[in-house]
């Protein structure tokens, strides 16, 4: 599972406290700018954030349909959040900041989301099994929150984290094994401004031995470095590689030596034609720092790919390596318990290739024998403790992680896998090492048994550390885990930070 680095635009001028915005938040030579904003459709009460400039003169925040609010909060001068009113239109417009002397527009649009419920789809031929795959069809689904299931007094939810995927136009989630069976089942969503919508009710059946979805990269291409050139280069994958692909799957390209004005390229691999109009060439130049570009596949593309393969040419750069990112159902239902690497994760250490480093180069500071590298049947590289240590397990200073906004507002994350029989892991007493901060835990961090499966373990930086909080600089500052003792047979994977939900 090689993970993504989710690198954040810079943000300066911290404030320590959230407070309303004020002119004397505001350097006089800038000038009132609108950056971006998120989300894009919005529920009474949704939060949205605002980047640009000049965001401490902002007086008002106007929505679509004329409906101003006031009520703004300046988090620093780049970054201004507002609570989305009562009344705003469904349709499509900008979003309006004024200050005392001036007013600029986005050129993002929002609107009103409107949220909708079409259909239901299984996975089981026999429809809703515990353990076993739904989707729920709709429009305007990403303020999603829950989804909760009702019989009688037996109430049983699943939350966004833990959902397979999220769209606007779909949910795909596992029916929890101890979700309410029969018939009549009350389906419900809840969304993020506390309000819920009911859902047509199921029929929901024990199902035989359940499972979970597993998020994995699957490496497509991983032979030697091809240079795209101006357009001289290219990697021709075969149809059969994407033959168990979905829609919403994510193809990732791996690149390296940006020139000027680099531009990929997605086509189908029989015509040579861009798999849409707008994968025909386009520019790669802001991904260059992430050390790759991705795009999530749509029916469009997927029917091309499986049909006639793919095409990924380009420009000036070169192509390191392609994945494929993809859900597999691993039957079972306690075989992999590990959270799914999203867009919004900062992959700190996951021992695979990044702007021509590897952290599993580093092996151990502490006693390099003692750390291994061993590569997965889907081509996924890991650290596994060769022998007892104590001291550096993971380490790395070389990658430029760039610099994370709010650090508070994040969770630090490690998979772990403890082999059947070693003992001793919940003992070791631990430490995260974050931007040469050293953050300690102690005891407990690992459990002591994974029973040799794969589990994620997560501590929320804010309970780490009081005094780590603002824009984090990590650049390129030490990230790792140090302690002991250790025991052989701990396998760690993908040190990383997530957005706190």
């Amino acid at each position: 599972m090689k993970r993504i680095i989710y690198y954040l635009t810079a943000l300066v001028f911290a404030c320590i406290h959230f407070v309303s915005c004020s002119d004397d938040e505001v350097e006089g030579t800038q000038a009132l700018s609108v950056a971006s904003f998120y989300p894009t459709i919005v529920m009474e009460g949704t939060e949205v954030t605002i980047t640009g400039t000049a965001m401490g003169s902002v007086k008002e925040v106007v929505f679509p349909g004329g409906i101003a609010v006031s009520n703004v909060t300046c988090i620093d001068d780049r970054t201004l959040a507002v609570t989305a009113p009562a009344g705003v239109s469904e349709a499509e417009s900008a979003l309006v900041l004024r200050s005392e002397n001036d007013e600029v527009a986005s050129r993002q649009t929002i609107r009103k989301a409107n949220p909708a419920f079409l259909s239901y789809q299984f996975a089981d031929k026999e429809g809703a099994m515990t353990g076993s795959s739904m989707t729920i069809n709709g429009k305007d689904l990403l303020l999603v929150e829950d989804v909760v299931f009702t019989l009688g007094d037996d109430v049983v939810s699943v939350n966004a984290l833990e959902m397979t995927r999220k769209s606007n136009t779909a949910i795909k989630l596992v029916v929890p094994k101890d979700a309410p069976i029969g018939e009549g089942v009350q389906m419900a969503m809840s969304f993020k401004n506390n309000t819920s919508m009911t859902l047509p009710a199921i029929d929901i059946q024990k199902g035989s031995g359940g499972g979970s979805w597993v998020q994995k990269e699957v490496p497509v291409y991983s032979g030697e470095p091809v240079d795209a050139g101006s357009w001289s280069g290219s990697v021709q994958l075969a149809a059969t590689l994407f033959a168990d692909a979905k829609v919403d799957d994510v193809i990732r390209v791996y690149i390296s030596d940006c020139g000027s004005n680099p531009q990929g390229s997605l086509k189908n691999g029989s015509t040579w034609v861009g798999l849409t109009d707008d994968l025909e060439y386009f520019n790669i130049g802001d991904d260059a720092a992430n050390g790759y570009y991705e795009r999530a596949i749509t029916e469009e593309m997927l029917s091309q790919m499986q049909e006639s393969g793919l095409i990924v040419a380009g420009q000036n750069y070169v192509i390191q390596k392609v994945s494929l990112f993809t859900a597999v159902w691993v039957e079972g239902g306690d075989e992999e318990t590990t959270d799914p690497i999203t867009p919004e994760t900062i992959m700190l250490n996951d021992f695979e290739d990044h702007d021509g480093h590897n952290s599993s180069w580093d092996a151990s500071w502490t006693d390099a024998e003692a750390t291994e590298f061993p590569v997965d049947d889907n081509g996924n590289v890991y650290l596994r403790l060769a022998k007892p240590l104590d001291g550096w397990a993971i380490n790395c200073n070389h990658q430029d992680i760039g610099t994370v906004a709010n650090i508070e507002n994040y969770v630090i994350k490690f998979d772990i896998k403890i082999e059947a029989g070693v003992t001793g892991a919940s003992e070791a007493a631990m430490q995260f090492v974050l931007a040469d901060n050293w953050l300690w835990v102690g005891a407990g961090l690992f459990p002591e048994t994974t029973d040799g499966k794969w589990m994620t373990v997560s501590r929320n930086i804010s309970d780490l550390s009081a005094e780590l909080v603002g824009d984090l600089a990590i650049g390129k500052a030490s990230n790792g885990l140090y302690g002991g003792v250790i025991p052989a047979g701990v396998c760690i994977d993908n040190l990383r930070l997530d957005p706190k939900k």
